[in-house]
């Protein structure tokens, strides 16, 4: 069995109804626990899951880079590291175009560039107690002699980038100190992704080896089976609606059917669409079934780099349900 981590990603889920699901699965021996920025920014349950627990590892996937400042970011992320020693972790990305510009007011312009920046600055402010004030003249940032002024020792927290296309998996192994990739993949795309992450490395005198993989794993846990398989189907719905997923569906031999769940959500015919999904598709891009049968299929990867983490989005799905497939999940790791 590979290491496993989780995501969560809850909007009406009560802060100690998160963190105490954060100790279930530290008390089953989860490697981590990331909290994705949805419909909740992620510091906040962050903090108070670190502040809960002494030895899950806690991190951000992922917090996105166009509404904020990388000086604030560095900040947080410092006073996070305060709070777990060595346990924090922060995964960036640039978010959907649509979600920046209607939500936040903001161009979604030059993302890479944007990307490249935001980690440079984040990384060089969290150095800055032991390497001096820090400065930067980028294209789209500038700081001016800034030192963090609450530590006299640096935070070493691993800086991670969502990436699904080559530049920006390409730009993840050369600033990056890993990578968090989609919920769609493949032995096909991984080695693509593997391919890219190696020639950034290469750029700065790395080793792919010296980076560590996130990969997103739809996974439904469930005393019912048929239960389990028809949520991981939702899921799987969901991802239909974003451009980078179709094109994995598309090159996997899924893009007709891919195409087909898309137009069918934007006709709002959700049964219909989750009808769709075949059962191919499921046993190709998720893992649901009883404990039993998702620890078996789990060790289908047990030969990918990197580390698993299993998510459930509540899309159509009631946040009772995906907490209880998280409890039951938390099995998976015994």
């Amino acid at each position: 069995m590979p290491r496993l981590a989780a995501s969560l990603i809850f909007s009406h889920t009560s802060l100690a109804a998160q963190v105490d699901l954060v100790r279930t699965l530290e008390a089953a021996g989860f490697d981590r626990v990331f909290f994705g920025e949805a419909w909740r920014e992620p510091v906040v349950p962050m903090a108070a899951a670190l502040g809960n627990t002494s030895s899950v590892g806690i991190g951000s996937a992922i917090s996105q880079i166009f509404p904020v400042n990388p000086v604030v970011t560095a900040q947080q992320v410092a006073q996070l590291d305060e709070l777990g020693p060595g346990r924090v972790s922060v995964g960036l990305g640039v978010g959907a175009s649509f979600v920046v510009e209607r939500w936040f007011g903001i161009p979604f312009e030059r993302p890479l560039q944007r990307a490249r920046e935001f980690t440079e600055v984040l990384r060089g402010v969290l150095a800055s107690p032991e390497e001096g004030p820090f400065s930067y003249d980028g294209q789209l940032f500038s700081v001016r002699k800034y030192r963090l002024p609450f530590t006299d020792k640096a935070p070493h927290v691993p800086i991670h980038l969502a990436a699904v296309g080559p530049r920006m998996q390409a730009l993840a192994g050369e600033v990056a100190d890993g990578v968090v990739i989609g919920a769609l993949h493949s032995d096909r795309t991984m080695e693509q992704t593997l391919k890219w992450l190696r020639a950034g490395a290469g750029k700065r005198g790395r080793r792919v080896d010296d980076l560590h993989i996130w990969y997103y794993l739809a996974c439904c846990v469930s005393a019912d089976p048929d239960r389990a398989r028809a949520l991981a189907r939702r899921s799987l719905v969901y991802l239909a609606q974003y451009p980078h997923y179709h094109a994995v569906y598309a090159a996997e031999g899924f893009g007709e059917i891919s195409a087909r769940i898309a137009e069918l959500v934007r006709a709002k015919d959700m049964e219909k669409a989750e009808q769709t999904v075949t059962d191919e598709m499921v046993e190709r891009f998720a893992v649901a079934g009883t404990v039993d049968e998702c620890r078996a299929q789990l060790r289908r990867y047990s030969d990918y780099p990197g580390t698993p983490v299993l998510h459930l989005i509540p899309f159509r799905i009631s946040e009772d349900e995906v907490r209880e497939s998280f409890h039951l999940a938390a099995e998976l790791a015994r």
